[in-house]
């Protein structure tokens, strides 16, 4: 049953085009996710549909609509960002019209809800288009695609991770083209030198000719120097002619490690030992014992208000006494108001840095800053661009440690996959506070987990921490193993006096294999 079709739909401002798409429909059941990069019209597009921009969309309906704007709500100080979401959705799904329209519906929402709404999707009979970018939503809640780029729609049919792989086959098949360009481009280049070089000799007399018998000879040569001109200004014109193309982005081209840290000798950088994390005078979580491994990814999870940022600030404020002397940290919030304005954006990253400048630039790039934007000023830039920025300074520091507050706020997929790449990437210890649950898996080395007032650990990927385990009951059960561990590493680190290194050290390599064992 069809519920939406619109043709020739057709918007510009000033000489740029916004949307040029032929047609779109939706039907009964659609489940559909809209992604595209920032600023490519996704939201456009909703408003168009609806007929809130300028001019008579071709726009037919046969059914109501339901419409999460984004950032809808928020006049009402009284509620959070995340509250007011809730109660806008909560609002939408009562209505229970056969097509919703949900413009990042996951904004300022903790992983408890995110999952709720999911399961709401799931259960809703009507259809949907979400506008998003959290993949492990897009993932389980919808099958199908929609991908705006430069004003024009491709539909992908399946979910996130089929869309993820099939923009991976058109990569490898960007490859094949770009190799096939370059291979043509050297031949038609080639064969006009020749042409060139040929056209050049037939201008001189063979060595073993006389200038008379030359002279003769002369009328017979322009002819053919004639053809073999022609034959080079075709060759010309083909290369001329020779469709470009770009090669596509190769990950493995960039090396962040040179220079980049001091090494560390400990292996451990800080220890949180009987600390409790409040906010004024409410007590929010207890710490009993947790420690910041040198090189690790540890991402910090916990539904909101459960005081992961006030741990960082925490953490910030007693660094002198949690962290070993001369561990440099570097930090990053949602406060991009107070980068300079006038400096330009290379200038600005690259400013005590000490990677290459050809490194710097690749980060650069994959953070979508091309060529021409390496001389813009600061001011013109959007928030997003200056989130992705500050990113880009961070991460080209000399620095032990990063700490990274919600760094995939505001940041499309294609940048967060890149912040992702970078993360892995970098060669010193990175904590973050993250609600995109993809960026925690496909980065997090250790989870530091807030619920019940407490702040547990766990050594895994978020995909492990979540699979079920059976309890095990014998001594050496994982979590007594891993309680061991981090006993052993904080008293290798600081010894005691009396204390045998070398014999702690065995302990270590002895509790470390039969972890490894258990699980």
């Amino acid at each position: 049953m069809l519920l939406m079709k619109a043709i020739n739909i057709d918007y510009s401002i000033a000489d740029r085009t916004l949307l040029k798409i032929p047609e779109l429909s939706i039907h009964k059941g659609d489940r559909i996710g809209l992604v595209g990069k920032n600023g490519q019209g996704k939201t456009l597009l909703l408003h168009y549909l609806l007929g809130e921009l300028e001019g008579s969309p071709q726009v037919d309906w046969w059914t109501q609509v339901s419409w999460l704007k984004q950032l809808e709500g928020r006049k009402d100080k009284g509620k959070s960002g995340g509250e007011q979401t809730l109660e806008r959705l909560d609002q939408i799904f009562k209505e229970n019209h056969p097509l919703l329209f949900l413009d990042e519906p996951t904004n300022n929402l903790d992983w408890n809800h995110i999952e709720q709404l999911e399961h709401q999707l799931s259960t809703h009979e009507g259809a949907y288009v979400v506008v998003s970018h959290d993949r492990m939503l897009l993932d389980h809640v919808c099958d199908q695609i929609w991908e705006l780029d430069q004003g024009k729609l491709t539909v992908y049919n399946g979910d996130y991770s089929f869309y993820e792989h099939a923009k991976e086959q058109e990569k490898r098949q960007q490859q094949k083209k770009y190799e096939q360009y370059i291979q043509e481009k050297k031949r038609l280049e080639e064969r006009a030198r020749q042409k060139n070089d040929q056209s050049k000799k037939m201008r001189k007399p063979p060595k073993r000719m006389g200038n008379s018998e030359w002279q003769l000879g002369k009328n017979k040569a322009a002819t053919k120097q004639g053809k073999v001109e022609r034959v080079s200004k075709t060759l010309e014109q083909r290369l001329q002619r020779l469709e470009k193309v770009e090669k596509p982005f190769e990950w493995h081209q960039v090396n962040m490690g040179d220079g980049q840290t001091e090494e560390v000798h400990s292996k451990v950088l800080a220890i949180l030992k009987d600390e409790i994390v409040q906010a004024g005078h409410k007590r929010l979580f207890q710490i009993d014992h947790a420690t910041i491994e040198t090189s690790k990814k540890i991402a910090l999870i916990g539904a909101n208000g459960s005081g992961k940022t006030t741990l960082v600030h925490h953490m910030l404020n007693k660094k002198d006494s949690l962290f070993k002397k001369g561990i440099e940290i570097g930090y990053f919030n949602q406060n991009v108001e107070s980068l300079p304005e006038e400096e330009g954006v290379y200038h600005f990253v690259s400013k005590d840095s000490p990677l290459q400048e050809s490194t710097i630039r690749m980060i650069l790039a994959r953070l979508s800053f091309n060529e021409e934007d390496m001389n813009k000023r600061i001011a013109v830039l959007s928030g997003g661009e200056r989130v992705k920025l500050a990113l880009a300074r961070l991460l080209t520091r000399k620095a032990h440690m990063l700490i990274l507050d919600e760094p995939t706020n505001h940041l499309d997929i294609e940048a967060a996959k890149a912040l992702e790449e970078l993360v892995r990437a970098y060669p010193g210890t990175i904590l973050f506070v993250s609600h995109d649950r993809t960026f925690v898996d496909r980065t997090a080395d250790h989870l530091w987990v807030v619920e019940n007032q407490e702040l547990t650990h766990f050594s895994g990927t978020l995909k492990e921490w979540q699979e079920p385990k059976p309890r095990q009951t014998d001594e050496y059960d994982q979590l007594t193993l891993q309680n061991r561990l981090t006993e052993l590493i904080s008293r290798i680190s600081v010894l005691s006096p009396g204390e045998d290194k070398e014999e702690l050290e065995r302990q270590y390599q002895v509790t470390l294999q039969q972890l490894k064992e258990s699980k």
